[in-house]
Parts: structure tokens; sequence; C-alpha cells
């Protein structure tokens, strides 16, 4: 087979500790390869390496002409050029929307063939900052696929996706491959990934540990102990004095016939719901179904929520409460804060943001927060990264410290809007565990979103279910078994 991309004596630092070393690496043309490693293991950086030119780079990338990246790092650079030329403060409404997806995937014959094929004919219209990660990610990959590659590298393609959708992308994948097309994958092992990847790559500490065909590298030591989960949980939880208790006999949420609607789109209609203490939801259902937008109404993101029946509290909504009124009883983990998480602070200032329900460190947190947020680091074993700047850890680390940030006050509400994105096994079901362990041992309730098999919580209630209608979506509420662990 004709080699397709080769690297020699590849040496990048990731800073003064840490290098990403990669001494030989072919990968030849058809093959299918899929590069796995735990949080931090450089398999992104790796990816992002073959992909684009860096200066930096010592050794020698030889690539394919065109190589198209799918991946967190590609959302942020065109989130970040339409930051650039957003026009909101001159334009009436005051929103500048920036492109539509139909806009970053491209408007020739190309992009309308595959546009169709990946099934997204809906979503052109959307702005592109306004979709949620499952949508992102179809888009990406449908920019990507436009521009004819010879090596298509897809980091996490998986995130965010619906049932529905991920088996789709398995099944394009899978045909993909089948004609030819060399793909580089960047995941953690799961069941959902394509069959017919020939190729299995594993990294630890910015290293290639062991790599070659699949069922030979599953054989191995390495890549068994690599696939091992170990969950620790804590003796106690770090104590928090500052959390407030509301009377458990006052609704937490309450929402009386509330319609949701964007330009001609109706998310929701005459939707009523109460959320008391001592429950705990999951929200299930498709991209793009309205789960998001629910979340913001009630943690005062969205000014949709004014004007509507909509108790927080105790509270109506426009009554004259803050919105750090609002805030201090919540903490949220979300791939919409992941991407405007973008402060000048350290990781332990990130944490620390979570008692002020900011982004960045603006206040003088006490000495008891900064113990407690290191009591949290600790318990997520990121004690080391405490001092590092927030943005130059990996997306699975910057995840992790979200985490920490919500849960940092043991607040009465945890939203987790697909929390486990971005994580490797091991750090999944820690958290997991953890989110457990903390609905056990403390006072917060926790609505949870996830359209990934494995993220089960086994302190789960109830469950909404949106339900696709004509003009859309209907909501169902359901009390759940108590044993939920499907």
């Amino acid at each position: 087979m004709n080699p397709l991309l080769q690297i020699t004596d590849l040496h990048f630092d990731i800073d003064p500790q840490h290098q990403l070393s990669i001494d030989s690496l072919t990968i030849n043309s058809g093959g299918s390869y899929l590069f796995c490693g735990d949080n931090a293991s450089g398999k992104s950086l790796l990816v992002q390496l073959i992909a684009q030119d860096n200066s930096d780079v010592q050794g020698t990338i030889t690539r394919p002409v065109k190589t198209s990246l799918v991946g967190f790092s590609v959302e942020d650079e065109i989130l970040a050029i339409d930051r650039y030329f957003d026009r909101s403060e001159d334009i009436e409404g005051g929103i500048d929307w920036g492109r539509s997806a139909q806009d970053v995937i491209g408007h020739n014959e190309i992009a309308k063939q595959i546009t169709e094929m990946l099934k997204i004919e809906p979503l052109l219209s959307k702005p592109f900052k306004v979709l949620s990660t499952g949508e992102t990610r179809k888009v990406l990959l449908a920019r990507a696929l436009v521009q004819k590659p010879d090596l298509l590298i897809l980091d996490e393609p998986y995130a965010g996706l619906d049932i529905a959708s991920q088996q789709h992308l398995t099944d394009t994948l899978n045909t993909l491959i089948s004609q030819g097309l060399s793909v580089i994958i960047v995941d953690f092992y799961h069941q959902d990934l394509p069959q017919n990847l020939t190729h299995f790559l594993l990294m630890a500490n910015g290293k290639v540990v062991t790599q070659g065909l699949k069922q030979h590298v599953m054989e191995t030591k390495l890549w068994q102990q690599a696939n091992q989960q170990k969950v620790t949980l804590p003796h106690h939880l770090p104590d928090c004095h500052d959390y407030q208790h509301l009377d458990s006999d006052i609704a937490f949420v309450m929402m009386n016939n509330v319609s949701v609607s964007y330009e001609d789109n109706q998310v929701f209609n005459n939707f009523s719901w109460h959320f008391n203490s001592g429950q705990h939801w999951r929200l299930a259902g498709p991209n793009g179904c309205g789960k998001s937008t629910l979340l913001s109404l009630i943690n005062g993101d969205n000014p949709k929520a004014y004007g509507k029946d909509i108790h927080l509290f105790g509270v109506k909504r426009g009554s004259g409460e803050t919105v750090w009124d609002i805030k201090k009883h919540y903490g949220v983990v979300s791939a919409q804060l992941h991407r405007d998480y973008r402060a000048g602070v350290s990781v332990l200032g990130a944490v620390l943001s979570g008692f002020f329900d900011t982004i960045g460190l603006y206040d003088q947190p006490s000495e008891h927060q900064i113990d407690i947020a290191k009591q949290w680091l600790d318990l997520l074993q990121l004690s080391e990264q405490a001092n590092k700047p927030f943005s130059q850890i990996s997306y699975g680390e910057q995840r992790l410290v979200l985490i920490a940030r919500a849960v940092v006050k043991l607040p009465l509400i945890l939203i987790l809007d697909e929390p486990c994105l971005g994580l490797d096994n091991q750090n999944r079901a820690q958290i997991l565990a953890l989110i457990d362990y903390i609905t056990r041992h403390s006072n917060t309730h926790i609505l949870f979103v996830s359209h990934d098999a494995r993220d089960k919580l086994q302190c789960l209630t109830h469950q909404l279910d949106f339900i696709k209608e004509h003009k859309g979506y209907s909501i169902k509420q359901t009390q759940l078994a108590k044993d939920n662990d499907e």
C-alpha cells in the first residue's frame, strides 16, 4: 500500500514539562485508524499538527495535500471568526447571528449532495453559533467532506449526537471507508465505532505506546490496562458553608403553559412542569429538540423566560429578581459554557469562579473557598494543574475543571448538559459515580442530558421525553422505576 502520511522524529513542546514525541508513524492510503488514549495523552494535539502546519514542530510530517479535520478546535476557529466580525452593536435588535450552517458548509453542488447524504437540510438556515453540540458535529462533518479530502480526521465525531444520528454516522463512515477514503478517528473506545476500522493506535504521555492491526492491539496488555476502569469516591464532600437551604415545600421550578419559538420555529407549546425537592430529572430527545432551551429558561440565561409563567424557588421570573439571584442556586456544565469560557484564568481560578457564577475570576475568594476548590481539584486528580492557564490544558481536562466549577458550592440544582463530552472512559466512569455520590450526600438535585448509552446515573427519579410532532415537540413526563440502570 502507498504511504499517505508519514511522520518521522516529531517533537513538539506542550509545556515546559511535557512534550509530544513521535518517532515514526505511517498511515497508508485507504487505511482506517482509531487513535486512542486517556485525556491529555496528546492524541488531539497530534492530529491538529497533522492537519495544519506549525512552525514550532521539530521533525518531518509528510501529509496529503487535502486533509480535513473535524473537532472542537475547528469549531473554536469558526466561532472566533464570527466573534471577530460580530456587528451586534450596529444591528437593529442587537444580535448579529453570524454565518449560517450553509455558509460554513458551502453553497456549491457538492455541498448540496453532502448535506442530503448526511440528512441535515433542516439545519442549513440556522446560525452556526446556536446549533446544539450534535448539530455542530454534523455541520462540521459536511464541511470537511465538501473539501473532498484525501485524509479525513475526526476528533470525537460522536460527541453530542443523539442515538439515531450516532447510527447514521457509523453507517456513513463504514460506507466512506469501504469506498477507499482514508480516515483517522480520534476517540475513546466504544461499541458504536465503525466496524471496518483496520488499525488502532494507543497514546500515553505524548507518545505512541502501541499500534497495529485492530485485533492485535486489542489483545495487548497495554490496551487492556488502558481500558480498565477503577472508580474512587471520597470519604466526604468538601464542606460548603455558603450553601442556602430553601423551603422544601416550594417547587424549585414551576412552569405553567409555557410556549417558546424562534422566528417561525416552534420549540414547545403549552408546557407545564414542576421540579420538586427530592427529584432528579433526565431530559431525553433528539438533537435540536429544545432540551438546552428548556434549561436556559430556568438558569437565567434566556430572555424568553420573561413574560411567561415561570417561577423559580417561589419567585416569578421578571418580578425584580436579578440573574445572580437565580444563578446562586445553580451549578452548570454544558457545551455552551465550555465554548464561552475563554477567560485568561488559571485552573484553580476557573474552579473558584463557580462560587461567583462568572466566566473568569473577578472577586477575591476567601481562604475557605480556596481550600474547597483545591479539595475538588484533588478529588479529580488535577492538583498538579492548579496553576496552569485553563486555556493550555486539554479539552478533556478543561471539562473536568468545569465540572469542579459546577459542584464547588454544592448547588441546589446541578445542570449537567452532556457533562462527559471529551472525557476518557476512566474519567467518565469516575464523574458519573461522583454525581451519584453527591446526590446521596448533599442537597444537590440533578437535571441531566446525555445521548451516550454509557452515561447512566442511579439517582435519576424522573424523565422528560421530547417527542417530535408536526410542529415542534411535545414533552412527556415519566416517573422512573427505582432501578433505572437499563
